[in-house]
C-alpha cells in the first residue's frame, strides 16, 4: 500500500520540482531584460552639436547607472534616432522607438519644434515624454499627462529676467528684439506679463528667422531711447546685434534667455559681450558644486573624447532623474507607475539646477532661474535661484 502511494506521488513531485527549476531558471533572464529608453534629436545638420551633446550626457548617465548595477537588477538601454531637427522625422523616429524597439519612455528629445510635434503621438500612445531639451509653452500648458519638463520655459525665464531688470537694475526703457516665431512670441508674452503689471511700456521689435541685417531694428531701438535690449534669438544673431549697436556708438545693457549665456557668444561677439546678462537654467561648467564636478568626471570617464557642455549636462541630469523615477516606482516601467512617481516628486535637488517639483496639475518642474553675467570671457552666476513671483 505504502509502495503504491509512493509510486503515484513520485511523478507528480518530479513534475513540481522540474517546473520550479524551470521557473527559477527563467527568473534571472527576465530580471536581466534591459529597460529600453528612446531619444530623437539632431545628430546631423546645423544643430548636430546640440543633439550629440544631449545624447552624450544621457549615455554617460546610463553607463554610470549600469556600472552600479542598473535598476532593480536591470540595465538601462538607450536607443537614439537622428531626426535632423525636422519635426516629421521626429514623429517617425518616436513611432519606431515605441512600436518597434519597445521603449518605455522618450527621454531628452531635443528641440522645441520637434518636441511640440510629438504631443499628439505621446498622448495617443500613452508614452511618457520626459525632460525634453525644449522651452515651449505648449509642452506644459495645458498639462499633458505624459509630458514632464525640467527646463524652465522661456516665459518663466522672461518673468525672472524682467523682475531683475525692473527690481534690481531699475531700468524701465526696455526693448525686446525677438525672433518672430512661437519661441519669440512666447518670450515676449512673459516680458509683457511682468512689464504690464507695472504699466511700463515695452518696445517690441521682431525679426524673421534667418535675418542677417539687424541695422533697422537696432536703429529703431536706439531712436526710442532704449537703455536695455532683451535679445531673443540664437547667439550668432545676438553677436550681429551687438556689433550693429557698437557701429552706432550705442552701448545699451544687453540681456537674453539661457541661449545668450552660451560660451559661443564670446567666440562670436568677442569683448562686445562683456557685461551682458542672461538667465541661467543650469549651473555653469566651472561651478565648484560637487554635482557639477561629478558630472564632468563621469563624462571624462565614459566619453573621454567628448567635451562636457551645458547640453550634455542636461542629458546627464535627465538620465539620472529617470533612474530616480524608476527607483521610486520600484522598478515598474508601465506608464501609470512612471507618471505617479514623477507627480510625487517634490523639491528634488539634482545639484545641477534649481530644485524640481511636479504634481498632478504641474508638469513643468522648474519655475525659477538665476542671473548670470559675462565677465572676463566667462559667464558667472551672480544671483541665487529666483522665482517668478
Amino acid at each position: 500500500m505504502q509502495e503504491r502511494t509512493l509510486t503515484r506521488l513520485l511523478p507528480r513531485r518530479a513534475i513540481l520540482v522540474a517546473g520550479a527549476a524551470i521557473a527559477i531558471a527563467t527568473l534571472p533572464a527576465r530580471a536581466q531584460e534591459p529597460i529600453k529608453v528612446g531619444m530623437s534629436g539632431p545628430f546631423s545638420g546645423g544643430l548636430s552639436l546640440l543633439g550629440q551633446s544631449v545624447r552624450d550626457g544621457v549615455e554617460v548617465a546610463f553607463s554610470e547607472i549600469n556600472d552600479q548595477g542598473g535598476i532593480a537588477g536591470r540595465k538601462l538601454q538607450f536607443i537614439a534616432e537622428d531626426d535632423g531637427y525636422e519635426p516629421m522625422r521626429t514623429i517617425a523616429s518616436a513611432r519606431k522607438l515605441v512600436e518597434q524597439d519597445k521603449a518605455v519612455a522618450l527621454l531628452a528629445v531635443t528641440g522645441t519644434a520637434p518636441s511640440a510635434a510629438l504631443l499628439p503621438f505621446v498622448t495617443e500612445s500613452k508614452t511618457p515624454m520626459l525632460f525634453p531639451y525644449a522651452f515651449a509653452h505648449a509642452l506644459t500648458t495645458p498639462v499633458n499627462r505624459d509630458v514632464f519638463t525640467t527646463l524652465p520655459e522661456v516665459r518663466v525665464q522672461m518673468l525672472v529676467l524682467a523682475n531683475y531688470i525692473l527690481g534690481t537694475l531699475k531700468q524701465t526703457k526696455v526693448a525686446a528684439i525677438y525672433q518672430n516665431d512661437d519661441f519669440g512670441q512666447d518670450a515676449v508674452a512673459g516680458l509683457d506679463e511682468r512689464f504690464g503689471r507695472d504699466k511700463i511700456p515695452l518696445v517690441k521689435l521682431p525679426f524673421d528667422r534667418g535675418t542677417t541685417n539687424f541695422s533697422g531694428v537696432v536703429a529703431q531701438a536706439k531712436a526710442a531711447g532704449v537703455e536695455h535690449v532683451v535679445f531673443l534669438g540664437i547667439p550668432k544673431d545676438a553677436a550681429l546685434v551687438m556689433r550693429e549697436a557698437n557701429n552706432l556708438g550705442w552701448k545699451p545693457q544687453f540681456s537674453g534667455h539661457n541661449a545668450l549665456g552660451d560660451p559661443q557668444t564670446f567666440q562670436l561677439a568677442g569683448p562686445l559681450a562683456e557685461g551682458a546678462i542672461a538667465v541661467a537654467v543650469m549651473e555653469p561648467l566651472d561651478s565648484d558644486k560637487p554635482a557639477v564636478k561629478a558630472f564632468i568626471a563621469a563624462q571624462q570617464k565614459y566619453k573621454p573624447n567628448t567635451k562636457p557642455t551645458t547640453y550634455s549636462m542636461h542629458g546627464y541630469q535627465s538620465g539620472k532623474i529617470f533612474a530616480e523615477v524608476l527607483k521610486r516606482s520600484s522598478g515598474k516601467t508601465d506608464e501609470p507607475s512612471i507618471v505617479s512617481a514623477l507627480e510625487s516628486m517634490k523639491g528634488y535637488d539634482t545639484g545641477l539646477m534649481a530644485p524640481l517639483t511636479f504634481s498632478a496639475t504641474q508638469h513643468a518642474g522648474a519655475q525659477s532661474g538665476a542671473i548670470m553675467k559675462a565677465e572676463g570671457g566667462k559667464w558667472k552666476i551672480i544671483t541665487g535661484w529666483l522665482s517668478t513671483n
